[in-house]
């Protein structure tokens, strides 16, 4: 697998510790695994952890596909799962469906978030969710949002944000006192906190 670090950027070690909201988590970096996606779910982790405080990072899964990150709830199922880098048509699909109530992630760093959000769209395609679908993008310089020490400090307003597939009822008051932007609505695009 090529690397996936800018011209310039540091390569990170085999484990890396980040700390955020309280909390400290080792990182492991396999060898098939690029910087870039080690980097993607630290950040995720600083962005979600507060809301969901249980927050864990590659945990085992008895489901066909295993999260970079999840929380689950009292039943030990996911109320929020994260993919970060890659994320394939079968699997979003796969996700969308099986998981209607779980907060889904994809964090991205790219150019565009348009292709993915096609890609997501059409997955959310007749289906009824209680749950967003968030597409994340982080700026091509995320690396200092990882400081001293490990500490995450990144907020929402570092990235861009953009949500799908969430039932109006449950999730749009929420989305819209934090300026999310809600893909259905003309204004598309703007930074915010879910």
């Amino acid at each position: 697998m090529p690397r996936m670090t800018e011209r310039g950027e540091a390569a990170l070690p085999g484990r890396i510790t980040i700390r955020a909201g309280g909390r400290k988590v080792v990182l492991t970096k396999h060898v098939w695994e690029s910087e870039r996606h080690v980097l993607l779910k630290a950040l995720v982790f600083g962005l979600y952890m507060e809301r969901y405080p249980g927050l864990t990072v590659e945990p085992r899964s008895d489901h066909r596909y295993r999260p970079d990150l999840v929380a689950l709830d009292e039943q030990g199922e996911p109320r929020f799962w994260a993919e970060c880098g890659e994320t394939g048509r079968d699997k979003l699909s796969a996700l969308v469906h099986a998981f209607p109530t779980t907060h889904l992630v994809l964090a991205k760093q790219v150019a565009t978030l348009a292709p993915y959000e096609a890609l997501a769209s059409a997955a959310l395609a007749g289906t009824r969710r209680t749950a967003p679908v968030d597409l994340l993008n982080l700026p091509s310089d995320a690396a200092r949002f990882v400081g001293e020490h490990g500490r995450v400090a990144i907020s929402f307003a570092d990235v861009t944000l953009v949500r799908l597939g969430a039932s109006p009822d449950r999730e749009e008051a929420t989305a819209a006192a934090a300026g999310v932007v809600d893909s259905s609505r003309p204004r598309r695009r703007r930074r915010g906190r879910p």
